[in-house]
């Protein structure tokens, strides 16, 4: 179960798509299938909003493996400045099997605060450091892939309103064969220090760098492999 949590939390936030247009982001929707041996046991789907100078992304990810269940939402609301994804408000629920689990901040940039919304209490996190939800900051990867550079720290606000750090690196291309069919990406990988979990994370630059493929492998075996099935 433990592995089937894990793999849940890096799907549900990192399974995104976008294209990227001359004031930023353009709407999407996007549809996914989860597969572990072969076999399909989840499906993903993630939407890109617009309006009055805010993205609205949502995330929903539903997974069940033999008497397991695990659903999981994300909301996320942000902006952006000189490239740079500025979140404002993010919320996650997770519920199906073991305890629910949720959380719901807003980011007030000029206090220097994050605000847990159930607790109207103000988090010992600066949002002027930690200016992206995790959801959010696989936009920003997005964009920066683009760029020259090969290596990619973000300071992040997490799923259960902590500050953490991801580190990202570009390690190369491949061409893939999936659902949606065959398509070149830019394989990236998520570095960790001293944890036996591997992700990978396969962006096509024709689709405008959406997500088209994670992989998830614990101690060299799988735990799941998310594909693109549909992207509008």
């Amino acid at each position: 179960m433990k592995r089937v949590q894990g793999l849940m939390a890096a799907i549900a936030l990192t399974i995104s798509a976008y294209a990227v247009a001359a004031d930023g982001l353009t709407p999407y929707e996007t549809r996914y299938e989860v597969i572990r041996g072969g076999s399909n046991y989840g499906e993903a789907v993630r939407t890109l909003t617009f309006n009055d100078g805010r993205y609205n992304l949502y995330t929903e990810t539903e997974i069940s493996l033999l008497f397991l269940s695990d659903r999981r939402r994300f909301w996320s609301e942000f902006s952006l400045n000189d490239a740079q994804v500025m979140s404002h408000e993010f919320t996650y629920k997770r519920s199906g099997t073991g305890r629910n689990k949720d959380f719901s901040g807003y980011f007030d940039y000029d206090q220097k605060v994050i605000v847990d919304n159930d607790s109207k209490q103000a988090m010992v996190i600066d949002p002027n450091v930690y200016h992206m939800d995790e959801a959010a900051s696989i936009e920003q990867l997005r964009l920066d892939i683009q760029g020259k550079d090969s290596t990619y720290r973000y300071a992040v606000l997490d799923e259960k309103g902590q500050a953490d750090e991801l580190v990202f690196k570009r390690v190369g291309e491949e061409m893939l064969t999936l659902p949606y069919g065959e398509i070149n990406a830019i394989k990236v990988e998520r570095v960790r220090e001293n944890s036996r979990r591997e992700t990978d994370y396969w962006f096509a630059p024709e689709l405008d760098y959406v997500l088209v493929k994670m992989a998830q492998r614990e101690d060299g075996d799988e735990v799941a492999t998310l594909q693109l099935k549909t992207f509008n």
